[in-house]
């Protein structure tokens, strides 16, 4: 028979993942009985308590201090919302973000996840912390929310036994690693490549080869 979760060893996961650290447990103890109205503690009302908590319209004082916020399906699109994410995916960032992909939560998302990723091409910041999400799905009100986190490791989030995504482009990983598609210029990547020293590496060989797409041609000028 399995021993049913307990709110305190449910905190300390989260806790290992860099989450919830600034919540006091009796307050996470009863944000998990509200979410799971008698039914048995588990990994996914856990979280649903912790979104409870951290709120579900994006960043929050609760939030902050763990690099993550939560955004619920139904404020997804509020300008609002949007504008806090945006401002929270600069400090991640520490650069500004575009206008043209401020205005749809899944654009800025997957802006943000590339431009994290494209980070690790430089140096120093080869271990450069990634965005992850985490979907959950709240009983109560039949109602999905996603938990965005930055991390330079996904494997404590997998840890919870919840479905992790990582973020970033299949056609922005793949020029990062020197294959160019056809049709796979990205923005992030145009954005990135003509000042990072191993994508200009990439992109002369692939041209020398002839094998780089003519959309990318224009990243070797300058």
């Amino acid at each position: 028979m399995t021993t049913p979760l307990r709110p305190e060893d449910v905190l300390a996961s989260l806790r290992r993942a860099g989450l919830a650290t600034r919540i006091d447990a009796a307050a996470f103890a009863a944000a998990c009985d509200a979410e799971r109205d008698g039914a048995p503690l588990d990994a996914e009302i856990a979280l649903s308590a912790l979104a409870s908590i951290y709120g579900a319209r994006g960043p929050s004082e609760a939030s902050d201090p763990d690099g993550a916020f939560v955004v619920d399906e139904h404020a997804a699109s509020d300008p609002k919302v949007l504008a806090a994410v945006w401002l929270a995916f600069e400090r991640w960032l520490e650069r500004p973000i575009p206008v043209s992909v401020a205005t749809d939560l899944d654009e800025l998302v997957s802006y943000a996840g590339d431009m994290c990723f494209l980070r690790r091409h430089a140096g120093a910041a080869g271990e450069a912390p990634c965005v992850f999400s985490v979907d959950g799905w709240r009983p109560r009100d039949d109602a999905s929310f996603s938990l965005y986190v930055l991390r330079g490791d996904g494997e404590p989030l997998h840890a919870l036994g919840l479905p992790v995504q990582f973020h970033v482009h299949p056609n922005t990983e793949a020029a990062a690693a020197g294959i160019f598609r056809l049709d796979g210029l990205t923005d992030s990547y145009r954005e990135h490549a003509p000042t990072c020293a191993v994508c200009r590496d990439n992109l002369r060989r692939a041209a020398d080869a002839g094998s780089l797409p003519d959309e990318f041609r224009p990243l070797l000028v300058g």
